[in-house]
Formats: C-alpha cells, sequence, structure tokens
C-alpha cells in the first residue's frame, strides 16, 4: 500500500491518490490550481512509481527548486518543500496527512499574499471551484491547523496607500533580508474532483522535443470551442509527441536523480544533471533564473543610516535588472524621511513617473529603476511586488480615424492580466495589427487610450520601451549573422551599460527559454520560419519586457511550426508576462490560449473574454461561420461580459501616473560603434558583397584599356587619341558614381523593419546616420584605391599632379570622395523609396544624371540651367577635381589640340581650385548626411507609418 501523500499550498490541502496522476498548475483543468501568474498552466505532476512519489516538472517556465537547488524531478520520501515560482511554495508531505510539527523543515517558505481580484486572471473566469473531500481520518480543518502550528505564517496585514499597482515586479528570494510583513495572500488554490478518478490510469509523459513542444490535455478540460474539429487528438490523457521511460533513484546524500532512458529536452545548455549542489555556482545561477528581475534587500530608515541601490552585490537594495546601473542611485536616511539621489544613472531615476535627481521620499511614492519599480510602504523602500495587482494592460475605448474620417478603429475594451496569452483575431483588415500597434506605442489613437501599468503608453512610451517587447511580422533580424552575434548586437543596443559577462548570462537564459541553444551558432538565414520567429522573439526578451506582442508569428509556417511557435508563447506566458499574439492560425487557440480578442470590420469589437466564454457566445460554431456572421454584422457584440464593465474594474486598481519627464539620452558613441561593427561583419559574412567590393572596381579599371590611345591621363597623341584623358576621366569619375550608388541604393529599406524596431527600443537616429557615413566611406576608400590602381596599370599616370609629381594620390582621393558623396545620395533615395523594387529604377537615375551632368562627355559649361543644376551632383565636381589634377585645360585646349575644347574654369591646376573642388565634395558628403539624418528621424517615420 503506498504512502499517503498530501500536498499543502497556503491553507489548501490535497491528498494525492495512487489511482492516477496528479496535475499541478495555474489552468483551471489541474486537479490541483495554483491562481500565480508565475505558475505555468500545467507546472508540474505527481505519479506514483515503484520507487516512491514522484514529482517531475512539466516543462514549464520557472521548473521546481529545492532548499536553492534547481531541479526537474524529485522522489518524495520525506516531507519536503517545493518552490513553483515566486510566492507559489508547495509542501508536500509523505506518511501522515496532518503531520507532526517534527516532521516539518524548520524554515520552510510560505507562499505571501496577494488580492485578487475577480477580472485578474481572465483564463480561469469560469473555473470551476470544488472543495477537495476529506478523508475519514482527517477532520477537514486538522490539516491547515495543523500546518499553521509547524510553518510561520505571515503576521497581521499592515495598512497600506490605497493605491495599489498592476505592473508585475521581481520579487526577493528567501534569503533575502527581512521586510516588513507582506498582507497575506486571499487567493486560495482549487482542487478539482475528477469524475473519473477510478477510472483512468496513465504513466507521466516525456517532455516534448524542441522542434515540436505540447501541452497535455486533460479528462476534466472545460468544454471546447468551436475549433476542435481543427486541433490535434484530445482524447488519451496527457497526450504528449514524445514518451520516454525515467528511474528516479535517490543519492546518499539525499539528492534526487532522473535517467532518462531515450532522447529528452533538457533545460539547460548542454545535458546539464536534474539536481545541482546547493550553495553551488550553478545553484545560485539557476536560481537567479527563476525570476527577470529580483529584489534583494531593503532600505529601513529605523536600522540603515546609508545605502545604494544598484547592481552591485555590495549594494543595500540589489536589483538584477541589466538597465539598472551598478551603482543607481544613494539613499540617506535623514528627519524628512529618505533621501534618495541619483548617482549619473544611465536610463535615470523615476519617481511617481517623473525623472529626478534628488528628492525625499513620502510613503506610497513608486521609485522606478530599470524595468523594475519599488515603493515606499511602511517607511521602508522595499520591492513592490508583493503589494502588485495581476492586471497589466488596459485598452479603454480605443479608436482610430485617419485621413477623411476613415474609420480604422473603434471602441475596443481589454484587460490583459499578467501571466496570460490573448489571441487577436478576426477577417483580414479587421485592424488587428493596428490595434497591437497602438498597444504596443508604436502608434497613436484618436480616441481612448492604453494603460500600461497605469501609465498612459502613447505619452510614456519613452519610459516604458524597455518593458514592452513588439516582434513584427517580418523577421527583426539580419538573416547573415549567426544567432549569437545578432543577439550580442543587439544586446550592446538595447543593454548600454552591461558587461561582456553579463551579456553572456542573459544571452544564454534567453537561448535557453526559447530552445535556441542548439542553434546558436548557426546563420539566421539556415534556420527554419518557426526558429527564425524564435530568434525575433530572443531579440526582444533581451531586457525582459513584461508586455510581449507578437503580429503574426505563424504566418507562412506548416502547422506543427505553428504549434511550435504558439507553445513557445504559452510558455513565455506562464513565465509571468502578458503575451498579446495577432494570428490567423486558429487550429490551437482552445489547447493554448487564455483571451481572445475578435475584431470585425472596421475594427469594431465583436468579442472579448476567455476561451470558455467563446464557446458559449457562438454555440460551437465553426470557424468559417463565426467569421462569416462577424463580417455580415460587425456592429453586434457577442461577448458574455461587458468588456467596458472590466475595464473600468481593473481600473479602480490601478494608480494612473502624470505624464513624465524624458529618460537620459542614448549613449550614441557606443551605438554608432556597435552599428559600425555589425555592418562590417555582415559584409564578412556575405561572399557575395565581398566579391563585389573587390571586382567592381577591377573591372570598370579593365574597361580603361578599351580606350584608344596609348599616353594615358598624360599628353595624348593629338593624330590618333586627341581626348584619351578626357575620356579616362569620365570613365574613372562614371566608375566612382556608380560604385558609390549601387553599394547604397538597397542598403536602408532593406533593413528597415529592423531599423523601425531599433528606433523604437532607444536606438539613435543620429548613430545609425554616422555609422552609414563611416561605413560608406571605408568601403568607398577601398574601391576607389583598387579603381585607382587598376587603370593606373593599364595606362600611364599624369605627367605631373596638382599636389605630387605623379598625381596618383590627388586621384585617389578624389575618386574616394566622389563615390562617398554618391553612396550618401543613395542611401538618401533608399530611405525614401517604399520597397527594393524600386531600387533599380532609382539607381539608373542616379547613375545617368551623373553621366550627363559631369561634364565630361556632354559640356555644359555656358549652358543657361544646365550648368546651375549640374552643381548638384557629386560628378560634376569629382570630373572637375581630377581634371584640375591632370591640368585638362592645358592638355587639350589649343588651335594645335582640339579646337573643338572648351575650357572650364572649375578645372584650372592651381592648388586652391583643387581644393575648392575637393572641399565641395566632402560638403556634398556632409549634406547628403544630414538629409539622411532626416529621412530616418522619428518624425519622418511616423510620417511614413501614416
Amino acid at each position: 500500500m503506498p504512502p499517503a501523500l498530501t500536498v499543502y499550498y497556503g491553507s489548501t490541502r490535497y491528498v494525492v491518490s495512487p489511482k492516477h496522476t496528479v496535475i499541478i498548475g495555474r489552468a483551471s483543468d489541474c486537479d490541483l490550481v495554483i491562481p500565480n501568474p508565475y505558475v505555468s498552466h500545467h507546472h508540474a505532476r505527481i505519479t506514483w512509481t515503484e520507487d516512491g512519489w514522484l514529482l517531475e516538472d512539466m516543462g514549464s517556465a520557472n521548473g521546481l527548486s529545492i532548499r536553492g537547488m534547481h531541479t526537474r524531478s524529485v522522489l518524495l520520501t520525506s516531507t519536503t518543500t517545493v518552490m513553483l515560482a515566486r510566492n507559489a511554495t508547495l509542501t508536500c508531505v509523505v506518511g501522515d496527512p496532518a503531520p507532526a510539527a517534527a516532521q516539518m523543515p524548520s524554515a520552510a517558505p510560505v507562499a505571501q499574499a496577494q488580492t485578487v481580484q475577480g477580472h485578474a486572471v481572465q483564463a480561469q473566469a469560469t473555473q470551476v471551484r470544488i472543495t477537495q473531500p476529506q478523508t475519514a481520518q482527517t477532520p477537514a480543518a486538522q490539516a491547515p491547523a495543523a500546518l499553521a502550528q509547524q510553518v510561520p505564517v505571515a503576521g497581521p496585514k499592515p495598512s497600506i496607500p490605497a493605491r495599489p499597482a498592476s505592473s508585475p515586479t521581481p520579487t526577493a528570494s528567501a534569503a533575502s533580508v527581512v521586510r516588513p510583513p507582506i498582507p497575506p495572500d486571499d487567493r486560495q488554490p482549487t482542487a478539482n474532483r475528477r469524475l473519473d478518478q477510478a477510472s483512468h490510469t496513465s504513466r507521466p509523459t516525456a517532455i516534448s522535443q524542441p522542434d515540436t513542444p505540447s501541452r497535455p490535455q486533460h479528462r476534466n478540460a472545460p468544454a471546447q470551442p468551436p475549433m476542435q474539429q481543427t486541433a490535434p487528438t484530445q482524447n488519451q490523457p496527457h497526450a504528449d509527441l514524445n514518451r520516454t521511460d525515467r528511474t528516479g533513484r535517490t543519492d546518499s546524500n539525499g539528492r534526487t536523480d532522473l535517467t532518462r532512458k531515450s532522447g529528452t529536452r533538457s533545460n539547460t545548455p548542454s545535458a546539464a544533471p536534474s539536481t545541482v549542489l546547493a550553495g553551488s555556482t550553478q545553484a545560485a545561477h539557476l536560481e537567479s533564473q527563476l525570476t527577470a528581475h529580483r529584489v534583494t534587500g531593503a532600505f529601513d530608515p529605523a536600522h540603515d543610516q546609508e545605502g545604494t541601490l544598484g547592481r552591485d552585490e555590495s549594494c543595500t537594495i540589489r536589483i538584477n535588472d541589466y538597465l539598472v546601473s551598478r551603482r543607481h542611485c544613494s539613499l540617506a536616511s535623514t528627519s524628512n524621511g529618505i533621501l534618495l539621489t541619483d548617482l549619473d544613472s544611465a536610463n535615470g531615476t523615476y519617481v511617481n513617473g517623473r525623472r529626478v535627481a534628488k528628492i525625499w521620499l513620502e510613503e506610497g511614492d513608486l521609485v522606478t529603476v530599470g524595468n523594475t519599480d519599488l515603493i515606499v510602504h511602511d517607511g521602508v523602500l522595499r520591492d513592490r511586488e508583493p503589494l502588485a495587482g495581476t492586471d497589466a494592460v488596459i485598452a479603454e475605448n480605443v479608436g482610430l480615424t485617419v485621413g477623411n474620417g476613415t474609420r480604422l478603429l473603434k471602441g475596443i475594451n481589454a484587460v490583459f492580466a499578467k501571466g496570460t496569452l490573448t489571441a487577436v483575431i478576426g477577417p483580414s483588415g479587421a485592424g488587428k495589427t493596428t490595434f497591437t500597434s497602438i498597444v504596443a506605442g508604436l502608434n497613436a489613437p484618436t480616441e481612448g487610450h492604453v494603460l500600461f501599468d497605469g501609465y498612459d503608453v502613447q505619452q510614456n512610451i519613452e519610459l516604458l520601451r524597455s518593458r514592452i517587447g513588439f516582434v513584427p511580422q517580418d523577421d527583426v533580424v539580419h538573416r547573415k549573422l549567426t544567432v549569437d552575434a545578432a543577439l550580442e548586437y543587439a544586446a550592446k543596443l538595447r543593454l548600454p551599460g552591461s558587461t561582456k559577462a553579463e551579456r553572456t548570462e542573459i544571452i544564454n537564459h534567453v537561448l535557453d527559454e526559447l530552445e535556441l541553444t542548439g542553434r546558436r551558432g548557426n546563420r539566421v538565414d539556415q534556420l527554419s520560419g518557426g526558429q527564425r520567429k524564435r530568434v525575433s522573439t530572443a531579440i526582444e526578451l533581451l531586457t525582459s519586457p513584461e508586455l510581449l506582442i507578437l503580429d503574426e508569428p505563424t504566418s507562412g509556417l506548416d502547422p506543427a511550426l505553428d504549434l511550435t511557435v504558439m507553445t513557445m508563447l504559452r510558455q513565455l506566458a506562464d513565465a509571468g508576462r502578458v503575451v498579446i499574439v495577432v494570428t490567423h492560425s486558429l487550429a490551437y487557440i482552445n489547447k493554448l490560449c487564455d483571451n481572445v480578442l475578435m475584431l470585425a470590420p472596421g475594427g469594431k469589437p465583436a468579442f472579448f473574454g476567455t476561451v470558455a466564454e467563446l464557446g458559449q457566445a457562438f454555440h460551437g460554431q465553426e470557424w468559417a461561420d463565426i467569421f462569416t456572421a462577424v463580417a455580415s454584422d460587425p456592429d453586434r457584440v457577442y461577448s458574455i461580459t461587458e468588456p467596458s464593465k472590466r475595464t473600468q474594474q481593473a481600473k479602480r486598481t490601478i494608480r494612473e501616473h502624470p505624464e513624465h519627464e524624458k529618460p537620459a539620452k542614448p549613449f550614441r558613441i557606443k551605438q554608432t560603434v556597435t552599428l559600425v561593427a555589425r555592418q562590417l561583419h555582415l559584409i564578412a559574412a556575405d561572399p557575395g558583397l565581398l566579391i563585389f567590393l573587390v571586382l567592381l572596381p577591377l573591372f570598370l579599371g579593365l574597361l580603361s584599356l578599351v580606350v584608344p590611345g596609348s599616353h594615358g591621363l598624360g599628353e595624348p597623341d593629338f593624330k590618333d587619341a586627341a581626348t584619351e584623358p578626357n575620356q579616362l576621366l569620365s570613365l574613372i569619375i562614371l566608375g566612382a558614381c556608380f560604385m558609390g550608388s549601387a553599394l547604397s541604393v538597397r542598403d536602408i529599406v532593406s533593413e528597415r523593419t529592423i531599423y523601425d524596431r531599433e528606433r523604437a527600443v532607444g536606438l539613435s537616429p543620429t548613430s545609425y546616420t554616422g555609422s552609414k557615413l563611416i561605413v560608406m566611406g571605408l568601403q568607398t576608400l577601398l574601391q576607389a584605391a583598387l579603381l585607382v590602381t587598376a587603370i593606373s596599370l593599364g595606362k600611364p599616370h599624369p605627367d605631373h599632379g596638382v599636389l605630387t609629381d605623379s598625381g596618383i594620390p590627388e586621384l585617389v582621393m578624389v575618386v574616394w570622395l566622389t563615390a562617398w558623396a554618391s553612396a550618401m545620395l543613395g542611401e538618401v533615395g533608399s530611405a525614401l523609396v517604399k520597397s527594393g523594387e524600386q531600387t533599380m529604377p532609382l539607381l539608373v537615375i542616379l547613375v545617368m544624371a551623373q553621366l550627363v551632368f559631369s561634364g565630361g562627355m556632354i559640356p555644359v559649361t555656358g549652358r543657361d540651367g544646365l550648368e546651375q543644376v549640374s552643381m548638384v551632383f557629386p560628378g560634376r565636381w569629382g570630373f572637375s577635381a581630377t581634371a584640375s589634377d591632370i591640368d585638362l585645360n592645358g592638355l587639350l585646349y589649343g588651335p594645335t589640340k582640339v579646337p573643338t575644347f572648351k575650357k572650364d574654369d572649375l578645372w584650372e591646376h592651381t592648388t586652391d581650385q583643387f581644393w575648392f573642388d575637393l572641399g565641395i565634395l566632402a560638403l556634398m558628403v556632409l549634406v547628403f548626411t544630414v538629409v539622411l539624418r532626416v529621412c530616418v528621424s522619428n518624425a519622418a517615420a511616423k510620417l511614413r507609418h501614416r
């Protein structure tokens, strides 16, 4: 007879039956339901095996942690305390359902409290709450009473300011310093009664492979919405894509290991053991990954006179947030309260939404550093998480009208709680992408507003941009880079204050979370569509955003990759984030999503609610019929619960913040250096571009051999080839203009999606423009040297130059500046066109215009209108500078030379004229750079998106 196993969470007791597998998680179909947004939908399972009771992780976001050890499974042979996530601790008692005090761990942590609002976790709106049946041996109240005698319980609820917050923030670990009492948790888990407990058994299922993950389906799942006919078969309990046999064993030290007999997924980059030594470096690292930002410590004026806040280990309040400086601000206890002083931090310090340099904190003040919030509670500056609510994003009456009264969105109300995955669906053209771009702060509504953590998203986007991740439909990563390199450059741009070791740690964690560790060395263009989408998502996760929005991430993917991406989003939501996904893939909505927002044509809200409510609202119709009904009657609202009521109820639980000051200026120099390095890396990673860079000037140089004559740039043979130097200069300048324009004409338009996303999260347009200027200068310098060298090898050099005897260095300088100016002109054109298809006509126009207006082949001197227009083209001044260098006037002008040749004052063979022509070219480089800066500015981007 198996020993009895009783699981306690707070004051709730669940007696485990050995006849079936017990599922623990946040979903309503679990046996033991824990309404905590950081607990995965199906977090862990308990199974009776030949070796005893086996507790296994089911691929959850935060895993299992036992006495500081992060593990995937454990054999429960005695009383064991297991942490599932922040504020979610289970006590598993083997043997006596009402354990004696001596059996309980002396330092067993207890789940701390947060009040759950009725609207907070919408995925559980229809959850059936049934009291766990009591056994004959144990009275109903015996276990909670016994548990209360053995485990320390939070003290009485202190009074707190009546302004609860809403954004998820990290909590301190169990080893943190003692803080003021936290209000006891009003949330209670639910133990669901299985109607078929005695008739079904199942063995533990394997963790799915990375490319085809799945979530188990349970026998007591709620009624399925209408899409079930296209979903995978769900009639097998705990169905999974792969099964393995496992053998649990315990070593001499009591540590649990798990031997896998066939391929399984590891949660670490390499095949790490299931357990690690408590207190080891690996244990500390794994423990730190349980939460994105962990706040350790507090500042209590009653005990602390001075202190600091930051990432450094010596800080009084240590924050694991890489947007926080190592020593971010100082704290001092004064007679007027806590004095906070910013220590020239990289991203600034904000109190109640306004940036401050020095301020005395008052009761209830909200301090924001990086992506982390702290609050002054009972006079103590501490982590805000225990006092935070669950509703993170509130869209209230969002509408958008453009042009001549065209209405794209109308009256959308929705509430998105942390820990939930919401699908935004609807017919094509219903405004799904438009709505999510407004939620992400990329566009502004003409009606209503979006609140995120109490801040108006549009008014406070500069403060919130690192907290919001947005993955557009197109990939936002350069395909020529490896996954590792792409993430490294993105981390340098988004985390400018981080070190190499810190960035490596963040990248390792993100790759592990998205199951990309094995692909980190692959080039992005070698990945599948689903893996590329994961890389784009990984870039957004570098700053640990609390809100993640994805625009059709499964577009163009086959059903297997579709499931892979949607399962990834489910896991990201289970880690405590708000995840919103625009999708036309409907097969897995009932299986993986919590909420659904359906928009009708004209951007009108047709439905918002839980997946279960969706099935009730449309009475089991097929998706085609649902979309037909919504399109035919766009004004009808099918929501079971009025969305505006949910919005108003959610607003009553948050504190709205006024408009804040803008954050610190970006690190323009660091950003420029990073962008230059990335661009050079892209060139080196593209063999075709390297060949183009080298062979194009050599090919143009070889064309000089077809020019008749053998005197090159010296005095020509007036009988056979009188215009040889003029023709060679025309070829050189035309080649320079073509090289520069060809390099740049597709440059910006090809990476516009990437640039728009990076600009939205803090990339300075000035840094972007500066990087283009530097990289184009380096490329054109190389090509100018190759072109002049190839021509000088095939044709004789000038008789004398304006600065040197050979004139070759002057030619290289002129060709370089001409190509550079042409390249920047091409960059401007690339920024103005709307698609890559428009660049080829643009290239033809630029090159032909340079040919006509250079003055080498077609005279422009003295021709009204034509001469003035020619002044705006680099080719005109490039030809003038080369003509001045070789003294073209002296070579060709005269009755015995070329009678039809007309002298040009810009070609005078003097030092002053040469430097003047060269100066105009340099000025053109700067002017085109300034124009490019305007074209890529934030204002220009807004105009382009209208």
